[in-house]
């Protein structure tokens, strides 16, 4: 439920909490056998809830998930956007409507880490720095002087950079390194503060849909949502969990 303003509640919050608590992560669909990696894992029989809170408190991409009958078998990698298609596939999910109507900007953009953009003119080197020293999943790229959004860098396209040729020179204009990736239209997801909670998880569900970028009305930007953030409004605060 949400409080009087909107924004989500302990008690909201502590539904969530209950219901992932019943869900075991071998409920999820499509776990499939990888080679070990060597992380800690969590097994399968542990709750969902459990492994939300993992990927939350360790700022994990991945987690993994292992049998707990043998300590050495992989069976998955967990990854938030797993656990938010399967709030958004979850009837149980479903009912809690109050929770899930609250908008992106009491519930969600609290959550988000501190914006930070680079200039489409910028270099390649410019960018990597940011997302490297902010440990930020992406980073919005403007026009300068107007600072309208003009395309994103995420870490997801920095693997892609990384496999090309031409544009393993960190020196580069980064405008000239985006001409490389896939259409913008296609990269760069854009929300408002308006939103839904539960708009904000379908979309971010989709595993093409690495982040998206918050724009209000007036062009501004507002910051970077990620099935990680959408997972820390759901859960509650350490000293609530």
């Amino acid at each position: 439920t949400g409080g009087p303003a909107g924004r989500m509640d302990h008690g909201g919050r502590g539904e969530t909490q209950h219901a992932l608590e019943r869900c075991q992560l071998r409920d999820l669909h499509g776990l499939k056998r990888s080679k070990p990696s060597g992380f800690v894992m969590a097994s399968v029989d542990d709750s969902m809830y459990h492994g939300c809170l993992l990927l939350k408190q360790h700022r994990l991409d991945c987690l993994p998930l292992g049998d707990a009958s043998c300590s050495s078998s992989l069976l998955h990698l967990l990854v938030p956007e797993q656990i938010l298609a399967f709030l958004a596939a979850s009837n149980e999910f479903r009912q809690q409507a109050a929770l899930f109507s609250v908008s992106v900007n009491d519930a969600v953009l609290p959550h988000c880490q501190q914006l930070r953009t680079v200039p489409r003119k910028a270099t390649l080197a410019d960018a990597l720095s940011i997302l490297s020293a902010e440990r930020v999943p992406a980073v919005p790229v403007i026009d300068s002087p107007s600072g309208a959004l003009f395309d994103v860098l995420s870490s997801r396209d920095v693997r892609e950079l990384a496999a090309q040729t031409q544009t393993n020179d960190p020196s580069m204009l980064l405008e000239d390194c985006l001409r490389s990736l896939v259409p913008t239209a296609q990269r760069v997801q854009t929300c408002i503060p308006s939103d839904s909670l539960e708009s904000v998880i379908k979309r971010l569900a989709d595993p093409e849909v690495a982040q998206l970028v918050c724009v209000d009305e007036a062009g501004t930007l507002c910051g970077v949502i990620t099935a990680s953030t959408v997972l820390s409004t759901l859960l509650p605060p350490p000293e609530a969990a």
